[in-house]
């Protein structure tokens, strides 16, 4: 910010320094339009670069490509109509067969059921992970201490394994390409 020396309406005791933050973001704004100026006449100096001579036969390669892909391989809304219609339907009867056979309480239970119904469920899961916190921490608590760091280097060298195993793959599939 820039101070400036109070001039008039200052009371002596008063800080003679007054920060005019509007006159600050003036100068920054006449700054980066200078400066996006000068960017924008230096860029329109530079001779037009000609497109490589590959790019045209690469462009066309891919469309043709795109163009010849099956139509389970395109997007969905240029499917033809009657795949379009046949997908809606089994993923219809996939997620009616979902509701039903996961979520039979539902079609059981009406509004005017007592809510304790509802909470039932909820209560029952809260009490199972309640049981298996309890059952680890008596675990934990009997376990010496080179155990559980032993088990904790274990468990850290595999995860750590799995993630450099899977990055490895990664590469390897992603090079080949």
């Amino acid at each position: 910010m820039r101070a400036k020396r109070c001039k008039k309406n200052c009371n002596p005791p008063a800080n003679p320094w007054v920060f005019d933050e509007e006159a600050d973001m003036n100068e920054r704004q006449n700054n980066q339009d200078r400066l996006a100026a000068w960017a924008d006449h230096t860029l329109k100096q530079l001779p037009a670069r000609p497109a490589p001579s590959t790019l045209a036969p690469r462009v066309l390669a891919l469309v043709a490509r795109q163009a010849s892909a099956p139509w389970y391989r395109r997007p969905w809304m240029s499917w033809p109509r009657h795949f379009q219609i046949l997908s809606v339907l089994i993923f219809s009867g996939v997620m009616a067969v979902v509701y039903s056979v996961l979520l039979p309480q539902l079609n059981a239970v009406s509004p005017t059921v007592n809510p304790d119904q509802w909470a039932q469920p909820v209560s029952t899961t809260v009490n199972l992970l309640g049981t298996l916190g309890n059952a680890a921490v008596a675990v934990l608590r009997s376990a010496q201490g080179w155990v559980l760091a032993s088990v904790l280097g274990v468990v850290a060298t595999l995860y750590f394994g799995c993630i450099g195993l899977g990055a490895a793959c990664w590469r390897i599939v992603s090079n080949s390409r």
